[in-house]
């Protein structure tokens, strides 16, 4: 069994290249309905290898993306020659301009500097929207390939087995802080100084039970 980790310090050759054999994303919910609706291009951060991105893009997205994982961007790079991919961490950047929607499909505004700095690249009317895991589903056991390792209110461990083809098994091991729906409001309020437009499940499953939330918040 291969271990890879996310490591935005020290990144993982090996998480890129687990990232880059999984097949691209079928369902764009709620992304692609989300970055119709806003002026382009939409500022995506954690962009990856292109698993969401590169479906986005062939639905009209336009996209900038950014990902502090140079291995990631050198893939995303061969497959999007035309779009503008910057290598930073979210918590340094400062591109110097604002969107209308920055998006972030993943769990990684989990830490409030973070969420200041994505923030910063919105306009006065824009929204964030943002992916976090469900620290219920986490407590529950999670499941489908995920493990918890340990768990707390305020963190967890957990491992992700990925089952590529030809039989091997890629597992992801991950720590993150927890943020709770129920704190979500007032986290966004006084970490960043921005307001809970929306927050949501997966479609047809109670919020509760759902593996990760979305986020939508605005100035």
């Amino acid at each position: 069994m291969t271990i890879v980790r996310d490591d935005p310090a020290a990144p993982d050759e090996g998480f890129a290249e687990l990232y880059a054999q999984l097949p691209d994303a079928t369902d764009l919910w709620p992304w692609l309905e989300l970055a119709q609706a806003a002026a382009p291009p939409v500022l995506y951060l954690g962009i990856g290898t292109g698993r969401l991105a590169v479906p986005l893009h062939a639905a009209g997205i336009e996209l900038v993306g950014v990902d502090s994982h140079p291995g990631m961007l050198e893939r995303l790079r061969r497959r999007l020659p035309h779009t503008e991919l910057i290598q930073s961490r979210i918590e340094d950047l400062s591109l110097g301009r604002q969107y209308e929607l920055v998006i972030v499909p993943s769990n990684i505004l989990c830490l409030v500097d973070r969420v200041r700095s994505a923030a910063n690249h919105i306009t006065a009317d824009g929204a964030l929207a943002f992916e976090l895991t469900n620290p219920y589903w986490l407590r529950a056991g999670a499941g489908g390939g995920v493990r918890v390792t340990s768990f707390d209110g305020d963190g967890a461990r957990f491992e992700v087995d990925y089952r590529l083809p030809g039989g091997r098994t890629i597992t992801q091991r991950a720590e993150i802080p927890l943020v709770w729906p129920e704190e979500v409001e007032n986290w966004l309020a006084t970490g960043a100084g921005l307001r809970l437009r929306r927050m949501f499940g997966r479609p047809n499953a109670e919020l509760m039970a759902s593996p990760s939330f979305y986020v939508v918040a605005g100035r």
